[in-house]
């Protein structure tokens, strides 16, 4: 028997809703034929799957122990436990998400949704739980999956007969996780999730019930697709897609995808034919292709994907990931000038950013991502005259030459400032020298 400070309210249904926080006692129950039935609810169910889940991110959390520890108070507790048991029952009913829009690069705005812990905590187990269900996933698909993303995408891109003298074509989908109808995507699962009645079920209400909470009120949203910013938002807008994917395994045709971003090799005759039947899948779909990120290379030209470029087997950043870079410099310098500290403030923002400084082990990290496929220096190094242009700035309120006099390098580099160069080549002689720099040179900064 396991003491809980977490009551289950009533809601439609008969299913149950994590809300008021009231002492109850949940005992161990024979497990229910549903139970027996449901892969992703007997995984949730196993001895230690929530102590290990929490394990995992006490690792990948390190920079929020705050968070880590209502992780381990909501398992020690037995909620999760007890949520599990509505889950496998049927009976599992999730609170409203919160919408909030986050800004983006460029000053645009991306719209979210935020479960509180316990609920996402939940759908990250359920996530991992479907993890190991590999047949869900295209082999063409590099996006959200274990072992997968920029490297095998573009070690899969090489792979490609005679890529140097092919036309490539990238598309991009307009306002993807919004855009899936919900209705849609729950015929379009692989059957080896609809047969687990526990999951179809929970993600049928999660996804059709319209309300959401905005500043503390209850709204109608009738795009929210599939909730981006939620823990199974991912692996749904990948399974959104499955079919395209299915296609091009069958047509044999060279293709590749991120989410929504795919490339697709050819003639010029061969890419004026996929352009066509992707568009028009895509809208079988109710999506649209965004035609501003829609390009075409010329037989054997250069060609972006994933934030890079590629040509004739050279790889360097793309135009758009270096002007991205540029924005966040200046914003975070201009930003700045009201800090008591305006140089070590811009230096904290970019080396969260970059290197991952004071952020947690999952975040997206540029160095990561884009370390292991650069092949050479030249466009870091532009990029790091830019950013140290813009510290200066910072310091000072002027764009003048004396500012290096104002603000030395070794001040800077005093500041917590690490170049790009830098940390590239020690990324390039290997992981023990990579981490020994950002130890050495950043391991203050993060602990601030």
């Amino acid at each position: 028997m396991r003491t809980s400070r977490y009551a289950l309210d009533a809601c439609e249904g008969g299913r149950v809703r994590y809300a008021r926080v009231v002492p109850f006692t949940t005992a161990v129950k024979p497990a229910s034929p549903l139970l027996m039935t449901s892969s992703t609810a007997s995984t949730l169910a196993e001895a230690g799957f929530w102590d290990r889940l929490v394990d995992r991110y006490a690792t990948r959390l390190a920079a929020r122990p705050y968070k880590v520890r209502s992780y381990r108070e909501l398992v020690a507790s037995g909620a999760m436990d007890a949520m599990t048991a509505a889950y496998a029952e049927r009976l599992l009913c999730l609170p409203p998400p919160a919408r909030r829009l986050i800004n983006r690069s460029g000053g645009r705005k991306k719209t979210v949704y935020l479960f509180p812990p316990r609920e996402d905590l939940f759908l990250k187990g359920l996530n991992r739980a479907l993890q190991p269900i590999a047949s869900i996933h295209s082999p063409l698909c590099h996006s959200f999956q274990p072992g997968r993303g920029v490297r095998s995408a573009y070690a899969a891109l090489k792979q490609i007969a005679e890529l140097n003298q092919l036309s490539c074509l990238h598309l991009d989908v307009r306002d993807y996780f919004a855009s899936i109808p919900p209705d849609r995507l729950l015929t379009a699962l692989p059957p080896a999730l609809m047969e687990d009645v526990p999951l179809i079920t929970l993600v049928r209400d999660m996804l059709l019930d319209p309300i959401v909470v905005v500043g503390g009120e209850q709204v109608i949203d009738e795009h929210k697709g599939v909730m981006a910013g939620t823990p199974l938002a991912p692996l749904l807008s990948n399974l959104y897609l499955r079919r395209l994917d299915e296609a091009f395994e069958a047509s044999g045709a060279p293709y590749l995808r991120y989410a929504d971003d795919f490339v697709v090799f050819g003639n010029p005759a061969a890419i004026a034919r996929q352009r066509e039947i992707i568009t028009t899948r895509l809208a079988e779909l109710s999506l649209e292709v965004n035609p501003d990120k829609t390009r075409v290379s010329s037989p054997g030209g250069a060609f972006e994907f994933l934030g890079l470029r590629y040509e004739q087997g050279r790889i360097d950043l793309a135009a758009a990931t270096v002007g991205k870079m540029h924005h966040r410099a200046r914003r975070l310098a201009r930003r700045a000038r009201s800090h008591r500290d305006p140089a070590a403030y811009v230096i904290r923002r970019l080396n969260r950013k970059l290197y991952g400084a004071g952020g947690d082990a999952s975040d997206f990290t540029w160095a990561t991502w884009f370390f292991p496929l650069v092949g050479s220096d030249v466009t870091l190094r532009r990029l790091d005259g830019v950013v140290q242009e813009q510290l200066r700035f910072a310091a000072t309120g002027r764009h003048e030459q004396r500012n290096r006099g104002a603000m030395p390098y070794s001040r800077l580099v005093r500041s917590g400032y690490l170049p790009l160069v830098t940390a590239f080549r020690a990324y390039r002689r290997g992981p023990g020298d990579y981490e020994a720099l950002l130890d050495r040179r950043l391991g203050w900064v993060a602990r601030q």
